[in-house]
């Protein structure tokens, strides 16, 4: 999924929200980002890293509401898992789409407490690169202003290898808002991820802060 659709959605949940006023919403939605932590064995291979998610549904009650969710984690290899495999440079990352219940806890005031779970599709992709060359490619103005050509030619990655894996997983976790406007709120979150990927599941614990609303 392309930023730019992204961002489409999210401004467009944001403008459906910000007209239903104040009081009970038949919708959610969030947009968010933070910091991920790797966990069991994926933490053997990959150091933390940025995590972005955007999401919202129906509320089907007041204490009780659907979020589909869209997220994205980086996964940066670590150092010497790269010199292990004698290779230049590897990255990493997971992309889910999850279907979550997200269940308010009753409070007075400003501040509030959210539960959430649930599970979904989660995608874990890779590849080991090296840099190269491109030949056959013009150098014009903008990319040697960027410092992308090289006697004429244009760098690049070259792929030595790539990977990917598709499981199913699920996850859980729970959050604190603090509402400043109509229904708008602030919130920071932890969950936990788990998927079952070949040979070397993925567990992850990202720190989350965006809005709610």
């Amino acid at each position: 999924m392309q930023i730019r659709t992204l961002l489409l959605v999210v401004c467009a949940m944001f403008l459906c929200s910000a007209m239903m006023g104040q009081g009970f919403s038949n919708w959610n939605a969030m947009v968010g980002g933070g910091i991920g932590f790797p966990q069991g064995t994926s933490a053997n291979f990959a150091n933390n890293g940025a995590n972005f998610v955007v999401g919202g549904g129906p509320n089907i009650r007041r204490y009780l509401g659907l979020d589909a969710e869209f997220m994205w984690h980086d996964l940066p290899i670590k150092q010497n898992v790269i010199n292990a495999l004698g290779v230049p440079n590897a990255q990493a990352r997971v992309y889910s789409v999850t279907l979550n219940a997200i269940v308010p806890i009753p409070t007075h005031g400003k501040i509030g407490f959210y539960a959430i779970g649930g599970g979904g599709w989660y995608h874990r992709s890779g590849e080991l690169t090296a840099p190269a060359l491109v030949p056959g490619t013009v150098c014009d103005s903008f990319l040697i202003w960027l410092g992308e050509c090289v006697d004429g030619l244009v760098k690049g990655q070259k792929v030595l290898a790539s990977a990917s894996s598709d499981a199913a997983g699920g996850n859980i976790g729970g959050g604190v808002t603090y509402r400043f406007g109509s229904g708008l709120k602030i919130f920071g979150e932890v969950r936990y991820h788990h998927a079952g990927h070949n040979k070397v599941d993925t567990d992850l614990l990202p720190l989350t802060f965006g809005l709610r609303w």
